[in-house]
Parts: structure tokens; C-alpha cells; sequence
């Protein structure tokens, strides 16, 4: 006779009506399909369409363009900004650095920055011009216009990438300070010199200014610009020599 036992009872698993077994997934092929998406998106939604030239005066935009690899980059924008990412400036002096940023998918900016060249001085028949720092940043035979000439110093020989030196460097350090700050105002001289007593002039045109020693330097420009309108078509000397800011005029003596 059969031993009856324990029995066990199993539950059947009911499938619910209207659910489908789920398709499984081909996650490579959906990521292939998205790579294809983006380089479509990458070739014809970055036809590069105006390529802009910012912060240069001196480097022409020819120049520029010949610094940075246009033809390498097959009308795509961002082809164009990735070979872009460094660019080769050692053969154009008058360069500190340049740039791309991509403004929209169809426009390149070509941010530019250039040598600040503070003055010049002739050196061996040439003409040195030298940033803030004295250093020597370009020379060549032509006179660059806006740019003020040192006057009244002798300057050792140098070559370009050198500071400058002079017979008398403290000197030399006032003319570079008078020459930066012109340059920060956007005072344009003819040149800087010095005077027999020991201070500073300017030569703008037909128009001395004495600015004295070099104290309250900043002040005596700052007052000189806001000056210059005045000075326009006049043929004297402006007296900065003995500035102070308390004073309520200050004094031009006409040509005779």
C-alpha cells in the first residue's frame, strides 16, 4: 500500500492578459546609431560661414589669416577650432598670442593679441620699440605712427628679446613709466624727454608739456587728457611741472 505522506501543493504562475514578453535590448546598435546622429550633426551643422578677426590694429587680418590653418580644416567649424588649439606666432613679433572660440556652429572668432609697444628709439640708423618693460620687441627701418620716440638718452646696443639699457637705467625707468601710462590714457606724443633741470616733457605737435619731475605722474597725465581738447590747434607750452591738485587753473603760455 502506497504511503500516503505529506502532500505539497505548487501554485501556477498565472500570466496576466495583454503583457507581452519584453524584446531585449541592442545597446550597440543604439550607440552606433547616436555616433552617426552626432557626425552627421558634427559635418553639415558646423559649415563654417564667418571666420571674425578681434583685437589687432597693427597685424593686418591677411597676416592673421595666414597664422592660423584655414585651409586645413575643410569648412568645418569644429575642425577648424580643434587644429586651431595652438598656433605658431614666432614669426610675427608684433603677436603676444591668438585664440579661436566657436560663437555658433557657423562662426569662428579669432581673438588676437598684440604687443603692447610703449615707445621707440634709434638705434644704428633703426628704429627699437620696446613694451613697458623696456623689453625690445621689434626694430626695423620705418617709424611706426602714434608711437612716442625716447629723446635724450643714450642707449646701449641691443637686439630684439633684450632689455633695454641706457647710460643712466633710472632715468630710462621714468621714460618707460611716462611711456606706459601715455599708452594707458591713449595720449599720443610725438616724444619724451628730458628737461635741463632734471624733469620730463612731452612734444605733441606744436605743443610742449612740461610734466616736471617724476612725481604725481599719473595725476599730471590723467589732467593732460582731460586737457587735450583744449590744446587742439594751439602752439605753446603746457606748465604740469608743478602740479597740485588743489589749484583751480593751470597755465599755457602761447607761442609769440
Amino acid at each position: 500500500m502506497a504511503d500516503k505522506g505529506t502532500e505539497t501543493v505548487y501554485k501556477r504562475q498565472r500570466k496576466q492578459p495583454g503583457k507581452r514578453k519584453k524584446k531585449k535590448r541592442h545597446p550597440v546598435l543604439a550607440f552606433f546609431i547616436i555616433l552617426i546622429v552626432l557626425v552627421l550633426v558634427g559635418v553639415f551643422g558646423f559649415q563654417t560661414k564667418d571666420i571674425q578677426i578681434t583685437g589687432n590694429e597693427r597685424v593686418t587680418d591677411d597676416k592673421v589669416k595666414e597664422l592660423i590653418q584655414c585651409d586645413k580644416s575643410y569648412g568645418n567649424t569644429l575642425i577648424f577650432w580643434l587644429i586651431n588649439r595652438k598656433i605658431d606666432i614666432s614669426s610675427e613679433p608684433l603677436l603676444s598670442g591668438i585664440r579661436l572660440s566657436i560663437e555658433n556652429p557657423q562662426k569662428v572668432v579669432v581673438h588676437v593679441r598684440e604687443q603692447q609697444l610703449v615707445a621707440a628709439v634709434k638705434n644704428n640708423d633703426q628704429y627699437s620699440y620696446v613694451n613697458e618693460k623696456g623689453r625690445i620687441i621689434l626694430t626695423q627701418d620705418d617709424k611706426i605712427p602714434d608711437i612716442p620716440m625716447m629723446d635724450g638718452i643714450q642707449i646701449k646696443s641691443a637686439e630684439n628679446g633684450d632689455v633695454l639699457t641706457a647710460n643712466d637705467d633710472t632715468v630710462l625707468d621714468s621714460i618707460l613709466n611716462i611711456a606706459a601710462l601715455l599708452n594707458e590714457e591713449e595720449i599720443i606724443a610725438d616724444t619724451i624727454g628730458i628737461t635741463s633741470d632734471g624733469g620730463y616733457d612731452l612734444v605733441m605737435g606744436r605743443v610742449t608739456v612740461l610734466l616736471g619731475k617724476d612725481i604725481y605722474m599719473e595725476e599730471k597725465l590723467s589732467e593732460l587728457k582731460d586737457l587735450l581738447p583744449n590744446l587742439d590747434g594751439l602752439s605753446g607750452t603746457l606748465h604740469l611741472e608743478e602740479y597740485d591738485s588743489t589749484k583751480d587753473s593751470i597755465i599755457f603760455t602761447k607761442d609769440s
